[in-house]
């Protein structure tokens, strides 16, 4: 009888432990998601309130007015058919571009072995510690002064072509793994490629199959979700760029250009408008358009962005 009551009071005690770590956990994701939800779902909701509800002290979170006019206005401003094509784009180009050649480069380096891999892996790592702001006043003048080679001085006597202005800046880029975050995307996707079983390969090199034959028809089609992460990240950071657009891109608008030219009230004053708080209600529907798109390649990538997650080692 003795051994009975101490064994039920083991698993009630095993049970409440259990129960107790639920309930912590549960409160620690719930306080770790509020903190970061708040400011978006404060934007969300100051995005339908009229001017009025700005001043009532009693109005919180929850617009009294609820309007559609600040979207519409901030539609107008930011000439939003146009500019959302070019962001969509512009992101949408430069992640496939950003994808392609961190595939290519990542696959060379988990399953190639050469003189100097490993410290051009390095120089790819330093690469992730460096801010974009160091290196972009000289991507702007090689992209001003653009001459692979020498060639273009070679046969014109210029001293360059000036292709900074443009999605070409971008394109090149994305292309050669030296853009907005392409180290991290090689370390992704290597990271992925070393986690694949090398018999893959070797039974494809058995049935006669070349190197490029291998990479394109056993290895690329196994690595999907961990492409679809990379061009996640890549379109969300580019959409959400505002260093690189600010400066190659002058007489094109995107969201983040857009948006923040709307903190010139100058500007807006020669459309009529005045008040700065009819401004801001406008910029928080402008905010709440920018992360929408985002927010919605995430949530169709979001069982790719998993997977691929646990399958690169990262976590354990």
């Amino acid at each position: 009888m003795t051994t009975r009551k101490k064994w039920n009071r083991d698993l009630l005690l095993k049970h409440a432990g259990h129960w107790t770590w639920a309930l912590l956990r549960a409160l620690l994701m719930a306080g770790i998601s509020f903190i970061l939800l708040y400011p978006l779902l404060e934007k969300v909701c100051r995005s339908f309130m009229e001017i009025q509800d700005i001043y009532d002290v009693t109005v919180q979170y929850f617009p009294k007015h609820f309007t559609w006019k600040n979207y519409q206005m901030i539609a107008i401003w930011m000439d939003m058919p146009k500019t959302l094509w070019n962001t969509l784009l512009l992101s949408v180009t430069t992640g496939v571009c950003q994808t392609i050649s961190a595939t290519v480069v990542s696959y060379g380096f988990a399953r190639y072995r050469f003189r100097g891999s490993k410290l051009l892996f390095a120089m790819v790592l330093v690469g992730l510690v460096v801010p974009p702001d160091i290196v972009l006043a000289p991507l702007y003048l090689n992209f001003t002064f653009f001459d692979p080679l020498g060639l273009i001085h070679l046969v014109t006597g210029a001293s360059g072509i000036n292709i900074a202005d443009g999605f070409a800046p971008f394109l090149l880029l994305g292309l050669t793994s030296t853009g907005l975050k392409s180290g991290l995307y090689v370390f992704l996707m290597r990271q992925y490629f070393l986690g694949m079983p090398r018999e893959l390969e070797e039974a494809a090199w058995v049935d006669g199959a070349n190197p490029f034959r291998t990479f394109l028809q056993i290895m690329l089609p196994g690595a999907l979700p961990m492409m679809a992460t990379v061009f996640l990240f890549s379109f969300v950071w580019q959409w959400l760029d505002g260093m690189f657009t600010t400066a190659f891109l002058t007489d094109t608008k995107v969201m983040v250009t857009a948006l923040n030219s709307l903190t010139h009230v100058g500007d807006l004053a020669a459309q009529g408008v005045s008040d700065p708080l009819e401004i801001s209600l406008a910029r928080y529907a402008g905010i709440v358009l920018l992360i929408l798109p985002p927010l919605i390649v995430y949530i169709f990538c979001q069982k790719s962005f998993v997977q691929s997650i646990e399958r690169s080692g990262l976590v354990g």
